[in-house]
């Protein structure tokens, strides 16, 4: 009787899943001839996270992020985020696009947080471009404040996102 009641809870307590990491996104688009010339991205995420993956990545102990090391936390965490989208819907007059492979990837570690880096190599028209951050499975929070962004020939709105069970954040451009 106690495992079936033990069983009940860890069921329950399952269904109010809340994030374990926080990630802010903070992207840099540049825009000519109203056409994405570049999409760059940083995630920085939470001390907690970080920390853990401070030890998990930097193998040397040196505070900073070698080739190897970078090499490894691709290929070990952030490549495995292709199956989540990356936590970024891309979308054009409101129908997902396919998500580009990341380029330039780059691991830093600053201020005691993990920090991921990459651009986007694909254009787009940035009529009815929008860029939805979040994790529908709600392990990850990804945070977009006003003034993150920074756009380069355009104008860019931040809006958040409720998405019935779990929240996100829109950035148009505009």
């Amino acid at each position: 009787m106690i495992r079936y009641f033990f069983s009940l809870i860890f069921i329950i307590s399952s269904a109010f899943a809340h994030p374990h990491t926080f990630i802010e996104v903070f992207p840099t688009i540049t825009v000519k001839d109203n056409k994405t010339q570049s999409i760059h991205f940083k995630w920085m995420l939470d001390e907690m996270t970080s920390s853990v993956l401070i030890i998990e990545f930097d193998q040397n102990g040196d505070g900073k992020i070698n080739k190897q090391e970078n090499k490894y936390a691709y290929e070990n965490f952030f490549s495995t985020l292709v199956d989540y989208n990356f936590y970024t819907d891309i979308k054009i007059k409101d129908k997902t696009q396919v998500f580009p492979k990341p380029i330039n990837f780059q691991t830093t570690i600053e201020n005691n947080r993990v920090c991921y880096s990459f651009d986007i190599k694909k254009q787009y028209n940035i009529k009815d471009l929008k860029f939805d951050f979040g994790d529908s499975d709600f392990f990850v929070a990804m945070v977009l404040k006003d003034e993150f962004p920074k756009i380069t020939g355009a104008k860019a709105k931040v809006s958040e996102l409720d998405n019935d069970f779990y929240f996100g954040y829109r950035l148009e451009i505009k």
